[in-house]
C-alpha cells in the first residue's frame, strides 16, 4: 500500500475540498488545514502553523518553521486559492487554540472524516510529484526532508510496486 496508505492527491483534493464548503464550525476550519497540508505536503503541525498566518495576515504564500528540526528552518507554504472564497470567519477562534492541541484535533478528525490519517496526505502529495516526473531530490526540498534517501527509499518503493503490478 505504501506510506501514503493509498490515499490519491487528487480524490483527496477534490473531496476535502467538497466538504470543506459544506461543513460547519469548526469542521470547515480543520478541513482548510488538511488543504493545505495536502497542497504542500507538510507536516500538519506546519499547516497549522501556515493556516493561522493565513487567518491573521491574509498573504497566500508564506514561511512558516519546519518542525521536527534540531535547528531552525523555515519552508514555503501556500494556501490554496480555492480557500479564498471560503467562509473562514470562525476559524479565528482556532488562533487561541495551542498548536499540539490543534494538531491532536486535526488527527482525530482526518481519520474520523476521510478514514486516514494526516501523514497520509504528506506522502499523497509526495506521490503525486513523482509521477508528475518531479525529481526525488526537488521533492525532498519542498517538503524539507532532512535526508534524500527518504524520497528515495520511497520513490524506488512504489516504482518497484508499479513495475510489479504491470508484469503479466
Amino acid at each position: 500500500m505504501g506510506w501514503d496508505r493509498g490515499v490519491d492527491y487528487e480524490f483527496a483534493y477534490n473531496k476535502i475540498l467538497r466538504h470543506v464548503a459544506k461543513a460547519k464550525y469548526p469542521g470547515r476550519c480543520y478541513d482548510a488545514i488538511l488543504l493545505v497540508q495536502l497542497r504542500n505536503g507538510a507536516r500538519i503541525s506546519e499547516a497549522a502553523r501556515a493556516f493561522k498566518q493565513f487567518l491573521t495576515s491574509k498573504s497566500i504564500e508564506f514561511e512558516v518553521e519546519v518542525s521536527k528540526k534540531k535547528r531552525v528552518e523555515h519552508r514555503k507554504i501556500v494556501v490554496p486559492r480555492e480557500l479564498l472564497s471560503v467562509e473562514l470567519g470562525p476559524c479565528v477562534e482556532l488562533l487561541s487554540v495551542e498548536d499540539k492541541r490543534l494538531v491532536s484535533r486535526l488527527k482525530v478528525y482526518s481519520r474520523y472524516t476521510y478514514g486516514f490519517n494526516t501523514h497520509s496526505l504528506r506522502y499523497a502529495f509526495i506521490t503525486y510529484l513523482l509521477r508528475q516526473g518531479v525529481s526525488p531530490s526537488i521533492v525532498a526540498k519542498i517538503t524539507k526532508h532532512s535526508r534524500l534517501d527518504y524520497i528515495l527509499t520511497y520513490t524506488q518503493e512504489k516504482t518497484a510496486e508499479e513495475v510489479l503490478r504491470k508484469l503479466e
